[in-house]
């Protein structure tokens, strides 16, 4: 789910307009009820208040709402570049080093 840059379609609109089109995105995809899990797991030591159900729900519905419409926008332009982050972290990194290389990038 997470989203770094830009989370709002007006950052997506003016980064592309003031500084250059991106020509690709990456996104995590995971399911709601894996990022659950790991949120709540990460708030038994993380000390954050808002590793708990309420806060992270209310994450998801702000993530769905507002930057999932930038990911369908590059997705309809073909410059999603998906990675399953279902998986561990090791297999996740060399998912991305192999996706990255694809697009012509040497990580």
């Amino acid at each position: 789910m997470s989203i770094g840059f830009p989370r709002k379609m007006d950052q997506a609109l003016k980064f592309e307009e003031a500084v250059a089109p991106a020509k690709f995105t990456l996104f995590f995809d995971c399911p709601e009820d894996v990022m659950q899990e790991r949120l709540l797991n990460r708030g038994k030591t993380s000390g954050r208040s808002d590793d708990n159900i309420e806060s992270i729900k209310k994450r998801f519905r702000t993530f769905v709402e507002t930057s999932m419409p930038v990911v369908d926008m590059y997705e309809k332009e073909g410059r999603v570049v998906k990675c399953d982050a279902t998986k561990g972290p090791d297999e996740v990194y060399v998912d991305v080093q192999a996706k990255l290389k694809e697009r012509g990038l040497e990580p």
